[in-house]
């Protein structure tokens, strides 16, 4: 494994809504790569070839290698040297969107002339035309990944943007396009920050590596070296609810979440969401499912079916 669960020359996402922190995840972790350090926020790095090509399709290169040279007092003075040798920022001369094949030829070249490990593009969106939500466009652009990476013998690394979603838990559902995604790609790892502001990373699927999705890995952003330092590991419905202190309440506050305003929701939809993810165990939804009817906040339409009381 590179990392984590991200095996080598397979191909994955690293997701998560606006100002999560998943750029600064990505540019610490293959800075950290082609520095030849072991290890990234208390996990493994293991991997030969550590040239690190990061693909910004979102941002001139000058701010984020500004940004770069920030990241780089977090090292030392040898680490700075291999990181010099190893990363590479691309220029203006990419383009903004990735669209025909003449663009996508252009990406094989830039990966061609630096022989890297490991690849970064900053983000999907940047990719394809049209709706990622349409299984014909996700298909078309998955493919198109797929065979950069077996072709280039790299292991991709894709930043992915998703929609706001409030106190949810990261899921495959949580990335737009998901079918799709998911079904193509080898590995997704799930950046969010709360209302409390903490942030934290979960494995939220490996296809070759069993995934700790009940538990997260919570960190900080240094502000003055721009650089993630992991602080504990949580459960994530505890980071999910943690404003108001009351550790009791987290699994109740989850559920009544789920309930739209109008609308009913399923036993079988709690279970995809919240039994599924690891996020409370089966019978832990069904006792708070009870006590919500009980207490008069949700109502028992028929047989495992249920929505919110008026």
């Amino acid at each position: 494994m590179v990392y984590s669960g991200i095996k080598e020359n397979s191909i994955g996402f690293v997701f998560g809504p606006s100002k999560s922190g998943k750029t600064i995840f990505c540019e610490n972790l293959g800075m950290s790569i082609a520095s030849g350090q072991d290890s990234f926020m208390g996990l493994p790095i293991d991997i030969e070839n550590k040239r690190v090509l990061f693909i910004s399709l979102e941002e001139f290169w000058e701010g984020r290698a500004q940004r770069n040279l920030t990241q780089l007092t977090a090292l030392s003075e040898a680490q700075i040297e291999m990181c010099f040798q190893n990363y590479t920022v691309v220029n203006d001369d990419i383009p903004k969107y990735v669209s025909s094949e003449e663009d996508w030829q252009l990406i094989r070249g830039i990966i061609e002339e630096n022989h890297p490990g490991v690849v970064f593009i900053d983000s999907l969106s940047r990719l394809y035309e049209g709706s990622i939500e349409d299984s014909k466009v996700g298909k078309r652009v998955m493919k198109q990944l797929r065979e950069l990476c077996d072709e280039m013998k790299i292991t991709l690394i894709i930043i992915h943007h998703t929609p706001k979603i409030g106190n949810s838990p990261l899921t495959v559902d949580s990335m737009a396009g998901s079918r799709m995604l998911a079904q193509d790609s080898d590995f997704a790892i799930g950046i969010n920050k709360v209302s409390t502001g903490q942030r934290y990373v979960k494995d939220v699927f490996f296809r070759y590596a069993p995934e700790n999705d009940e538990m997260v890995r919570v960190f900080e952003i240094d502000k003055g070296s721009i650089w993630l330092k992991a602080i504990k590991e949580d459960k994530e419905a505890k980071l999910l609810f943690a404003t108001d202190g009351r550790s009791d309440t987290t699994n109740h506050d989850l559920l009544l979440e789920a309930f739209p305003e109008n609308g009913s929701v399923t036993t079988k939809t709690l279970m995809e969401r919240f039994v599924n993810t690891k996020c409370m165990t089966k019978a832990t939804m069904h006792n708070q499912i009870n006590k919500l009817v009980k207490e008069g906040s949700i109502i028992d339409v028929q047989h495992g079916v249920y929505k919110r009381a008026a």
